[in-house]
Order: C-alpha cells, then structure tokens, then sequence
C-alpha cells in the first residue's frame, strides 16, 4: 500500500482530535491585569481527509480560546465550529440556526479567522462562506446574515477602522463570474454599503487594507481554474502567470462606486496580508505586505512557492502604476500593527518567520520591525519553537506606539504542546512577561484577536 505524504498533515500541521475545557491554568510569570477577555485563534482541524488531496486551508474549522482576566488565565477552550458538515462528520443533530439567513447564503468550513464585533463572536472564512456566531464560550450558534444586510458573501479579514467603528471588508465567490464585493459592516452590525467591481478574471482576494480616503482591492494573478474544479480540486484557485497584477484604489467616500476606482498595476506577486496602508500627502498610497512571489502554481495544497518577504508598494493614482521596494528578504507572514494606526502611519509592525528548514510554511521566530529606524528585532525560541501570528494589545494608558503587548501561541517541537506567550513589544527577545500552559497542542493554523469584554460582552443566559 502506498503512503501518499501531505506536509499540512504532519508534526503540527497535524489536526486535534479532541475538544477541551481546562481552567486555572498555570501561569509563569505575572499577566497583566489591564488584559480582560479572550484571545481566539482559528484554523483548520479536519475530523476527515484524504491525504491525496487535503487542501489545507480546507479543513474543518476549529477556534482556540484563551480568557484572562484579573491576572489568571480562567480558561482554555478550543471547538469545532458546527456548520452542518461538521454535525454530520461528528454523528450529531444539525444545528437549529436561529438567524434568519437566507437559503442561498454558503455555509462551510469557518476556518480562518475569529473576530469580535458590535456584541458579536464570528469564526468566518472566504470564497462566499456566511460568517458563523458563536457564544462567548466558543459554541456554534449559527450562520449569520447580519440581521438580513449581508447580499452574500463575506471574508476571512475585515479590517476594522478605529476611527469609524466599520469593518472593511472585500468578498468574492466563484459563482459571481468575474466579479468581488466591496462590503462595509457598521459599528451596530449591519451592512451600510456594497460595490460590486468587475474584474478581469475571478481573484482570489484573501485580505485588504483601509487608508483614511480608500479601500484597497488586490487583483492577482491566483485566480479561478474551471478545468480544477471540474477535477473536483477542494481549492481550485491556482497561479496565472498572464493575469496583470494590480492593486485598485476604491475610495471611501460614501457616494463613491467601481467607476471611481483608479487601478495601479504592479510586477507579478501574491499577497495573502497587507500589514497596513496610508495616504501620503502628495496623493500617493503607502501598502506594506508579505510578498509572495507566486501562489498554488506548483503546490497546489498550501502556500509553498517560496518564502514571502516584507515588501512595500507605493501606489500613484496619477500614473496608475506602483514601485515596489524591499523592505526585509526574511522569511515572514502573518504581518500586524497596533490598530489604533489601522489605514494611518505606522513606526512599529510584526510577523512571524516563515521558512525555517526547507519548507516555505514552517513558522519560526517573532519580528518586530522599525518602519523609521530601518532596524529589525527577530526573537529566536530555539529551534523546538514556532510562533503563530502575533497581536498587539496596548498597555493601560499607553501613549507610545509600541507600549503594549505582543501575544500569541507558540509551539514547543520538544514537548509537542503549545503555549500562549505575552511579550513586552517594547522587548520582544527578553523575557517574557507571562506564559500561560496550555492542556494540549494547537495546530498551525491562521488568525485570530484579542477581544476585549468590553467590546464582546457575555451573552445573557437563556
């Protein structure tokens, strides 16, 4: 019998089986007490697979859910989120959805990100996928329309605006053509505002970025593959070396449509995360990402076609053309700020390193990068440790951009367990300030943020 490999499958690409609730965790070192809330994390965790053709950004949902408050670590909790495919896989009665989504809105694998909003807690994912409600302790409440104002899809990164309280968000599905979705969610939760903007080709827009005048729409080269999806492909989205790379410029005003988009082209890449963007004060647009030089051109099960780097576009409405700099040829992805700077200037951004033996998607270390300074701080755990993504959380009374704290989870390859580690950002390679241990291992897996429980507060009983 042949043994077919799939890297998304092994060490801690590997999925969970079970779920777990464990409090009064054990904590070294001293969390802060301003940190009230959760931290969640979403990724993939399929319950069934075949490793012929297992996509990893395919596989069934699951969150990971850390609450701190009072500086203990009350609980860890980590679930399936319960779209009906996963009811059924697990031998369970479907869900009751007590929203009234409507009929034709996809519901699947919930598996990117995990995010808090007007009283709300979604786990959502892309492609045209509805977001999923959960209850503050992580269970499946169901598919969400937002209150009947969501025409379809939504994405796995809208970017919130602390400015506005709106989430940004741009959405696209295969069943559109060749067309994607510009989508504002309001501070109450609803829906304020749709763009429908053709495209050449049907993209795959995994992310955007906001600055105080526009909405950023990248249109690259990964783009749908009828002849894949015919061949039954879970993810039929591969590279198109003729598709002309462009970044669109859509602005936020409210009367403001496609027609007034101003499309800059660039050299080919792929972007799965912008860290942010900003105006400058000649007209021109500031866009830091991860660069990907191609993407599923020739792994077609996950994002392995050479290590993304720290690359900056400047983007000229005038010209319609963007310059592209380097900015760190490090290994890295799932870059992050301070979002009180979100779509502003920002001096301090981070991300993770990717690379680390031969394998473009092996995470490793922490960096903190100085936008000003032009300097970099790289935290190396040793070579048992890899980081997921990193959120920033200023400290109380906070007035420097980094005075705060950089939180995520981190693998430890030696004992095959995870922990949920808190840095000073201000010292990201010292000490840390506090490392909670967690009862079992969190697979590599994607986004998530800290929720305050100011801003997502415990739902009533009943």
């Amino acid at each position: 019998m042949t043994t077919i490999e799939n890297r998304y499958l092994s060490g801690n690409f590997a999925p969970v089986e079970h779920e777990v609730s464990a409090t009064d965790l054990t904590v070294v070192g001293r969390i802060p007490a301003e940190l009230e809330g959760r931290y969640l994390r979403n990724g993939p965790n399929p319950i069934s697979y075949d490793p012929a053709s297992y996509h990893w950004f395919t596989g069934t949902g699951m969150v990971h859910g850390l609450r701190l408050r009072g500086g203990r670590a009350e609980w860890y909790r980590n679930r399936f989120v319960r779209t009906p495919e996963v009811t059924e896989q697990l031998g369970e009665p479907a869900i009751a959805n007590p929203h009234p989504i409507a009929a034709d809105h996809a519901v699947f694998a919930a598996n990117t990100n995990a995010i808090g909003h007007a009283g709300q807690t979604l786990a959502i994912v892309e492609a045209g996928g509805a977001p999923i409600e959960l209850t503050y302790d992580l269970d499946t409440i169901g598919a969400t329309d937002f209150g009947g104002t969501l025409p379809y899809a939504f994405s796995a990164h809208p970017k919130w605006d602390p400015r506005t309280k709106d989430l940004h968000v741009m959405t696209y599905w295969w069943g559109w053509g060749n067309q994607v979705q510009y989508v504002r969610v309001n501070a109450d939760g609803f829906v304020d505002k749709t763009v429908d903007i053709a495209t050449p080709g049907q993209s795959m827009i995994h992310d955007t970025a906001i600055t105080d005048t526009y909405v950023i729409v990248m249109d690259l080269p990964c783009v749908f593959n009828l002849e894949a999806a015919m061949s039954g492909a879970s993810l039929p989205y591969h590279w198109d070396p003729d598709y002309q790379a462009r970044i669109g410029l859509l602005p936020r005003a409210d009367g403001a449509g496609a027609a007034d988009i101003v499309w800059c082209e660039i050299d080919p890449a792929y972007i799965f995360h912008p860290m942010n963007a900003y105006d400058l004060p000649d007209g021109r647009v500031v866009l830091d990402v991860a660069r990907h030089p191609k993407m599923f051109a020739s792994d077609l099960r996950g994002p392995n076609e050479g290590l993304p780097t720290f690359d900056r576009y400047t983007l000229d409405p005038s010209s319609g053309k963007g310059t592209e700099e380097r900015l760190d040829d490090r290994g890295q992805e799932f870059p992050r700020i301070n979002e009180r700077l979100m779509g502003l200037a920002n001096r301090y951004g981070y991300a993770v390193e990717f690379g680390r033996g031969d394998e473009a998607v092996q995470p490793g270390g922490v960096i903190k990068h100085d936008l000003v300074a032009g300097t970099t701080v790289v935290r190396n755990d040793g070579p048992e440790f890899g980081w997921g993504e990193v959120v920033f959380v200023n400290a109380e009374g906070a007035s420097a951009e980094d005075d705060g704290y950089v939180m995520g989870l981190r693998y430890d390859g030696g004992r095959n367990t995870s922990d949920f580690v808190i840095l000073h950002a201000q010292d990201i390679a010292g000490d840390p300030v506090a490392v909670v241990e967690l009862p079992q291992r969190v697979p590599n897996g994607f986004h998530g943020n800290w929720v305050k429980d100011s801003v997502t507060p415990p739902p009533v009983a009943g």
